[in-house]
This record gives structure tokens, C-alpha cells and sequence, in this order.
């Protein structure tokens, strides 16, 4: 059976960590090369060869990228810390024409949009789609013109983050005001009450046929603790027209939240793997293979049957003897 070279990055994260296992999840015989920045005794449990890279700071990071996928025969890249996507996005002319093919990424327009959180809002709000008015903080604004149009609750963040390291949910004027080092990087947002879903978006580079997960989710600590397949043909709908507008290829996360009786409304969308990536292959969508194939084996994928399902995150230990 063919061997085929695959390079996980950031593999100590939950992400990398959750696009192994769903690699390891299939009938291919791949061979994962894992990378961090950080050297912690687990991290090669997740892989087969475990190499030390540095930080996504400067274009030795490009120039390494390029030689590492070279010198071990890499068939493709799965990019898992958002530091390291965006610097690959703002440096994709310095990676060679051979290796940017093999990126599993969508593509930099997408990416470039979904990655500032207010213009992803302005998308939507320009397309019709809904999703919770949202006004950029402005230090030379009176907060009083700035809270126009909210009510409290209401959600403070960054435009661009990774988790909610940065995000607030408001509940009335003083603990606005107790919010120190706020800047033009944060956007004001309404609070859209209801049960929150993410959404895993897949478009087939053969077929362009675009496929849905939704998983209802329970999060503590910025992450998905509970998921629970739905089928809600109204979600779909809306994701494959999103994923349509944006013109994706690959991969997208979609996070929206949903009343009863109310029409969902997309408060986020993200422009790569979910660590609910190894979670959703269980139930039967396994996007991170589908890159492999559309991109590797370059034939369109098979059409997910979707088993439903609930699945739990726990914390577990890793033993070295």
C-alpha cells in the first residue's frame, strides 16, 4: 500500500491534535511528521516523526516550510495554529509553487475576510444573510453614540482572536467602563441568546458539491465539552449559501446560535479545521480527509452519510515510561 507523507503543524494544540486523529481515522496509510515550537514530552505520541520548528515570526519560517516539505517528500499540510495560518496567508508568494498546492487551506480571500471578525459581519450584512448587529469601538466616539442600538446583555471582542481570550459579554454600563486597553481592535456586538452551533463546511474541488455538519455544542473553557449531531435543514441552508458567497474550496468552521421559533444568526465564521475535527469523523464527516483526497489523491470525495450522535471532551493523561 502507497505511504503518503502528511505534516501536522502545532501539533500540541487541540486542533493539531484533533486533525491526527481524524488522519488516523481511515483505511490510508499515512504517516504523520507533527510539529511545534514547543518541545513537550506527549507531543510525539500523536505523530510518527515529531520535529521542533520555530514560532510563525519571520520568513525562516516560509524558508523551513519549504525545505521540511521537500527534503521528507510531504504531500500535504495541514496548518493548525491561527498565528501560523495568518503568516502563511501574508507570505503565501514566499512559499514555493510546488508546496502551496499542497496546503489545506481555503483559499486567501477567504481567509483575509474571515479573519476580521467586523468585515465577516459586514459580508453578511451586505448579502443579506443574518447576524447580529455589530459596531467597531472608536476611542474618539462618545460612548454614549457607541451604545446607540445595544441592549444588555451585549458581546465586547477583538475583530481578529483565536478563542475568547478577549471576549466579554457585557451586562450593563460599569463593567463597560471597568474594560481597560480598549482600542480599534475591538467591535461591539449584539448578544444573540438561544443554543449555539458550529458548523463544518466542506466544498468538493470535483464536484463542487458543499457539504454540512451541524453540531449543537456545550463549550467551557473556549472549547466544544458537549456536541450532539442535529439535522436542521434551515442551518444547512444557510452555511451552503454563506460557503457559496464566500467561494470557498476546503474547509470553513461556521458559528452561529439559534432561538426557537427565531431564524439562526451567524456570529462567527473561521477559515480552517475545528478542533471538533476528530468529533465530527465519528458521526461520519471526516473534512480533514477530504482534503487528502481532493488534493493528494485528486479525486472528488464520497458524499458523507451522517450518523447521528453525541459525543463528550474530557481531560485524560499521557503516560511516558
Amino acid at each position: 500500500m502507497t505511504q503518503y507523507n502528511v505534516l501536522v503543524t502545532s501539533i500540541g494544540g487541540d486542533l493539531g491534535q484533533a486533525v491526527c486523529k481524524a488522519l488516523r481515522n481511515t483505511n490510508y496509510n499515512i504517516k504523520i511528521w507533527g510539529t511545534d515550537c514547543r518541545n513537550y514530552a506527549p507531543y510525539p505520541l500523536f505523530c510518527d516523526s515529531f520535529h521542533i520548528i520555530p514560532k510563525a515570526e519571520s520568513l525562516l519560517f516560509i524558508e523551513l516550510i519549504n525545505k521540511f516539505s521537500f527534503n521528507n517528500s510531504i504531500d500535504l499540510i495541514y496548518v493548525c495554529s491561527e498565528q501560523e495560518l495568518l503568516y502563511i496567508c501574508d507570505h503565501f508568494n514566499e512559499i514555493d509553487d510546488e508546496i502551496r498546492c499542497r496546503i489545506a487551506i481555503p483559499p486567501l480571500q477567504v481567509i483575509n475576510i474571515c479573519r476580521d471578525k467586523y468585515k465577516t459581519m459586514e459580508l453578511l450584512k451586505n448579502n443579506n444573510f443574518p447576524y447580529p448587529y455589530s459596531v467597531l469601538y472608536n476611542e474618539s466616539t462618545p460612548k454614549e453614540d457607541l451604545l446607540k442600538g445595544f441592549k444588555y446583555p451585549f458581546v465586547l471582542k477583538k475583530t481578529s482572536d483565536c478563542g475568547s481570550k478577549h471576549l466579554h459579554i457585557i451586562q450593563n454600563r460599569k463593567e463597560f467602563e471597568d474594560i481597560t486597553n480598549l482600542d480599534s481592535s475591538f467591535m461591539l456586538q449584539e448578544y444573540i441568546p438561544g443554543t449555539e452551533y458550529t458548523n463544518g463546511v466542506y466544498r468538493d474541488s470535483f464536484s463542487n458539491e458543499i457539504h454540512v455538519i451541524t453540531l449543537e455544542r456545550t463549550i467551557k473553557d473556549g472549547m466544544s465539552s458537549e456536541v450532539k449531531v442535529i439535522f436542521d435543514k434551515e442551518i444547512e441552508d444557510l452555511c451552503k449559501n454563506v460557503a457559496e458567497k464566500l467561494n470557498i474550496t476546503g474547509s470553513i468552521n461556521i458559528q452561529l446560535r439559534k432561538q426557537k421559533g427565531s431564524k439562526p444568526f451567524i456570529f462567527e465564521i473561521n477559515p480552517r479545521y475545528s478542533s471538533t475535527a476528530f468529533m465530527r469523523s465519528q458521526f461520519g464527516f471526516n473534512d480533514v480527509i477530504y482534503a487528502f483526497e481532493n488534493i493528494v489523491l485528486k479525486k472528488s470525495i464520497t458524499p458523507p452519510t451522517i450518523k447521528t450522535g453525541e459525543a463528550y471532551r474530557y481531560i485524560t493523561e499521557y503516560y511516558k515510561f
